[in-house]
């Protein structure tokens, strides 16, 4: 089953390498550049991703604020969150963490669990 993917991501070549990835297996991907960019997206669009991957560093609302939002709001707290960073050792406790570079058999796995 195809997942609906937020990708939240500050860096270009990252960006195009994760919606390339996703794609080619048959997921709908919905990019954008930082948190705030992320959070305009969810409050603008009714139909919610089945699954969100975070970048941590990035600026702006950085990840950690934009975990923080998705958690504080009762539509977005159900929704499979996963962090993407070259920091793993800034993630909070509670989320899957895919250090760059990332395994893509190991996030193509998640993406496909989650999405379900």
């Amino acid at each position: 089953m195809a997942a609906r993917v937020l990708v939240v991501e500050d860096d270009p070549e990252f960006k195009t390498t994760l919606e390339c990835l996703l794609t080619s297996q048959g997921h709908e991907v919905d990019v954008v550049n930082n948190g705030a960019e992320a959070i305009s997206f969810l409050e603008a669009n009714e139909e919610r991703p089945d699954v969100v991957l975070v970048d941590l560093l990035m600026p702006g609302i950085v990840g950690n604020e934009l975990l923080e939002y998705l958690r504080d709001d009762d539509k977005l707290a159900e929704i499979p969150v996963a962090i993407v960073s070259a920091s793993p050792q800034l993630a909070p406790e509670g989320y899957p963490v895919f250090p760059k570079p990332i395994d893509s058999r190991s996030l193509l796995d998640f993406v496909t669990r989650a999405g379900w």
